[in-house]
């Protein structure tokens, strides 16, 4: 088993319906995040989020940070066979139909607003994108860095997992994968095959972070039209980081 990792942020809260505040809540039971790197070197990045709403709730949002070389693009929200529709507002405590969704450039981070209705049950979220620039291409390596839960999360978190498929194959030893922070009560692993990457972690508090990092051989991509290339060498340099 190995440890935790770095990088990213997503940002995320809940949005309530005009109910009083003492008389609703909500809590998290599950998060699972699956990063897919793609042949050009971007990223899929599919949230998959459960609540239980104890009270009434219209909406919810992320805010995903993007550093500079990053954009996201192809953004989507699911839930079960229901696709939402774009086109929606994106201001935090704005009101559009059920079933929609809205994203605003913030600078520096793409906030994704999606609109609802729900009382008193569980509901499970989906939110789809598509990092470009996330991926770094070094003569190498490729150096996946994603944090996949955000600090600003209003409530706790029971269980996160986090996974990442790529193309091609690698053998034992050419991929490494770690966590961050050691606080959190987590691990990370490359399963039976020890090239497969996931990361599981329980009891995250309210306003805690958590980074999963993936470092792959460099000929698993065929193009680095979606990564951001770096000259050179990346392996010591990012083994002496960790």
């Amino acid at each position: 088993m190995r440890r935790l990792l770095l990088v990213g942020l997503l940002v995320a809260a809940v949005l309530a319906a005009a109910l009083p505040a003492a008389a609703k809540s909500f809590e998290l039971p599950s998060a699972d995040i699956l990063l897919e790197l793609q042949d050009d070197g971007s990223v899929l990045v599919t949230e998959t989020i459960t609540y239980d709403f104890d009270g009434s709730f219209s909406g919810a949002y992320r805010e995903v940070p993007i550093r500079g070389g990053e954009s996201i693009v192809d953004v989507s929200v699911a839930e079960g066979k229901t696709v939402y529709q774009p086109g929606a507002c994106a201001e935090l405590g704005c009101s559009s139909p059920a079933g929609t969704f809205g994203t605003r450039d913030l600078g520096g981070r793409l906030r994704i607003v999606w609109h609802y209705a729900a009382a008193n049950e569980q509901r499970t979220f989906v939110v789809s994108y598509r990092f470009l620039g996330l991926a770094k291409a070094y003569d190498d390596v490729v150096d996946v860095q994603v944090q996949v839960w955000g600090s600003e999360w209003q409530v706790g978190l029971r269980r996160l997992g986090a996974s990442l498929e790529y193309p091609g194959s690698a053998e034992p030893g050419e991929v490494l994968v770690w966590g961050h922070p050691a606080i959190v009560n987590g691990s990370t692993d490359l399963g039976t095959t020890e090239v497969s990457p996931f990361l599981t972690a329980t009891g995250i508090p309210a306003g805690q972070w958590v980074d999963f990092r993936v470092v792959l051989p460099r000929d698993v991509l065929s193009s680095t039209e979606g990564a951001t290339v770096i000259p050179g060498l990346g392996l010591e340099e990012i083994r002496a980081e960790e």
